[in-house]
């Protein structure tokens, strides 16, 4: 899996509805058929799911107290490189590339993506000036969900 929102859908009605962000707008990009690939939803997806909402959270909050367009896409690429998830390349000349890192399933197992969306939540509500609390319950407010152990990690 890629290092993307991941496009979350529930059963309704026979139905598949999208639940994340991300597959609301992913399904505004549709024209015809689409393929679709079940998999059992495990634990990680679901602190996936929670992690890309808590991102969209804050990146409106970012977009509303500066005036510039933040998204969670940039917030994931600037939190890696501010908490030091990436691998240091250097040029001949000295010149050091920040060569991010993946959080992916497949870079991730399940402990590190608790401990990455535990660093990541704590260091946001400091940034963004709010109780942890408060943004735990606006990203399940806001149907990211609650991975079975987020409640004590909180």
């Amino acid at each position: 899996m890629s290092d993307e929102a991941p496009l979350i859908f529930e059963p309704v009605l026979g139905r598949l509805t999208p639940v994340s962000n991300s597959a609301k707008e992913a399904m505004k990009a549709i024209n015809g058929r689409v393929v679709v690939k079940l998999t059992k939803m495990t634990r990680n997806q679901r602190r996936r799911n929670w992690y890309w909402t808590m991102l969209d959270v804050v990146a409106e909050v970012l977009a509303d107290t500066t005036g510039t367009p933040w998204d969670a896409e940039t917030l994931h690429d600037d939190l890696r490189e501010r908490l030091g998830l990436y691998t240091p390349l250097k040029t001949p000349s000295g010149r050091v590339k920040k060569k991010l890192r993946s959080t992916s399933d497949k870079a991730m197992n399940e402990v590190e993506r608790a401990r990455w969306t535990d660093r990541v939540a704590n260091y946001l509500s400091k940034q963004i000036g709010i109780e942890i609390h408060q943004l735990i319950e606006e990203v399940r407010a806001r149907g990211g969900g609650e991975p079975d152990d987020w409640k004590e990690a909180a």
